[in-house]
């Protein structure tokens, strides 16, 4: 469904030049230079600091916050491709630490291990998954998941998250973020939709229905805000906000907003 994910880190090639600055009919003071220096300095940090530095989860929360949204649960899905050696290693480590649950299929092995938070703020699923063939990497998926959200629980999600990263992952990892808000008779999909795309500034946006036969899901909507880094081109348009309205076996709707993502992962 979604090809080429790109990372909009820029930084800018400075190039080393010899240059004269003239300043006419006159020497540079005290204060002109300060004022040089600063300006110098302004610009300098302006060309590389990397303003791309959001959290997806963060801004969900922040936004189902801000709007009274009804949340009924969110998950952070890290995955990464891992070498054999290193996958097996890690397997040891979170044996030392957590119980594990082991499951075989034709593929491959399974090892999945559970972290629950204390006070319930929410759950941490450790998978490393062994190939049979070993000439296949290994890969390690991650999944923060919980029921609620507020200041504690973002400070904490926040801490554990850089310390997946540190000691489990690397920065080549892709992340996927969802929240799903409960439906109502007063909430529909697009009331929504028209939120999000004010609080996220949401460009290039496209909805398709889904007519398929027990298909949970009823419609989808895709679009692209430049707070996240992390995007893909769908249809020659650049997509990294994913809207669906899905619907039990009794008819009850929920609304999930996040990363796009095949909806099976949701």
């Amino acid at each position: 469904m979604f090809h080429r994910i790109f990372s909009r880190t820029h930084f800018p090639m400075a190039q080393t030049t010899k240059s004269n600055l003239v300043f006419p009919g006159t020497v540079l003071n005290n204060k002109q230079l300060f004022f040089v220096l600063l300006l110098t300095c302004f610009m300098m940090n302006q060309a590389f600091s990397q303003p791309y530095q959001h959290d997806e989860m963060q801004d969900l929360g922040a936004f189902a916050e801000e709007h009274d949204l009804p949340i009924q649960s969110w998950e952070v899905t890290m995955k990464e491709e891992m070498e054999m050696e290193q996958a097996e290693q890690l397997i040891q480590n979170l044996k030392a630490q957590h119980t594990v649950q082991k499951e075989n299929n034709d593929n491959g092995v399974k090892y999945t291990f559970k972290d629950s938070h204390k006070k319930g703020s929410f759950d941490v699923l450790y998978n490393v998954i062994l190939p049979l063939d070993q000439s296949n990497p290994a890969e390690v998926i991650i999944v923060l998941q919980g029921e609620d959200w507020d200041k504690q629980i973002s400070q904490k999600y926040e801490k554990e998250k850089q310390a997946i990263q540190k000691n489990y992952l690397t920065k080549d990892s892709q992340v996927y973020t969802c929240l799903f808000v409960q439906g109502s008779d007063i909430i529909n999909h697009d009331e929504i939709l028209n939120i999000a795309i004010k609080y996220f500034n949401i460009k290039h946006i496209s909805t398709k229905h889904d007519n398929l036969e027990n298909s949970r899901i009823e419609k989808s909507t895709y679009g692209y805000t430049h707070s996240w880094e992390q995007f893909y081109f769908m249809e020659d348009d650049p997509k990294n906000v994913h809207m669906t309205t899905v619907a039990d076996r009794h008819g009850e709707k929920s609304f999930v907003i996040g990363t796009p993502i095949l909806i099976h992962e949701y």
